[in-house]
Parts: C-alpha cells; sequence; structure tokens
C-alpha cells in the first residue's frame, strides 16, 4: 500500500534546477518540501549520461552555484563524475536528504 505524504511545494527531478530549488527553499525558511526523483540517486543529466569523454562544454566553476563554489574542479572543463560528485556534496552539505524521496517516479494522469 503506498504512503501519503502531504507537503507544501514537490519539486520534481534532483539534477540542478531540482537542487538548487531545494536549497533556495530551504533559505526561505520553507522546510514543508520534497524533491521527488525517479532515479536512486542525484543528479539528473549528470547522473544519467555516463558515457566515455562525457564532460561540460562550459568551464566548471561557471556551471556551479554561486551559493556553492567548487574550488576543487580537477579540470577547466569537468567531466560527468565530477560534476555528478559535486551535486552529491550539494545535496549533502545543504541540509537536502532527508527532503528527497529517491525511487519516486512523478505521471501525468488524464
Amino acid at each position: 500500500m503506498a504512503q501519503h505524504e502531504h507537503v507544501r511545494v514537490a519539486v520534481i527531478g534532483s539534477g540542478f534546477g531540482g537542487l538548487g530549488a531545494a536549497v533556495r527553499l530551504r533559505r526561505e525558511g520553507i522546510s514543508d518540501f520534497v524533491v521527488l526523483e525517479r532515479a536512486g540517486s542525484v543528479g539528473g543529466t549528470w547522473r544519467d549520461n555516463s558515457y566515455p569523454g562525457c564532460a561540460c562544454d562550459v568551464p566548471s566553476h561557471l556551471y556551479s552555484f554561486s551559493f556553492a563554489p567548487n574550488p576543487e574542479w580537477p579540470r577547466t572543463f569537468s567531466g560527468q563524475e565530477h560534476i555528478r560528485a559535486y551535486l552529491e556534496h550539494v545535496a549533502d552539505t545543504f541540509g537536502l536528504r532527508p527532503h528527497l524521496r529517491l525511487g519516486h517516479e512523478v505521471l501525468l494522469m488524464s
């Protein structure tokens, strides 16, 4: 039987956009939210795409949150594994894990 949880805000996806929204909610004092993620971990595109040579085509220091700069990028154009690790770090640093609902797919019903 499915459990139901009432929350004020539901964010769909745990890529850059979803995690950024979650951090903003916390900073605005909103704690009654969940981040719904179909997969088993955060990362969005950077979790799903892991082909050889997968990397960012934007300099890494620009491809990070202004509120969470990463001076430890290993390359100017970091690879998928480093970007995914950065997103995992953001989830941990900003206390988002309790809000994550991994393995939760959102379906449109008509």
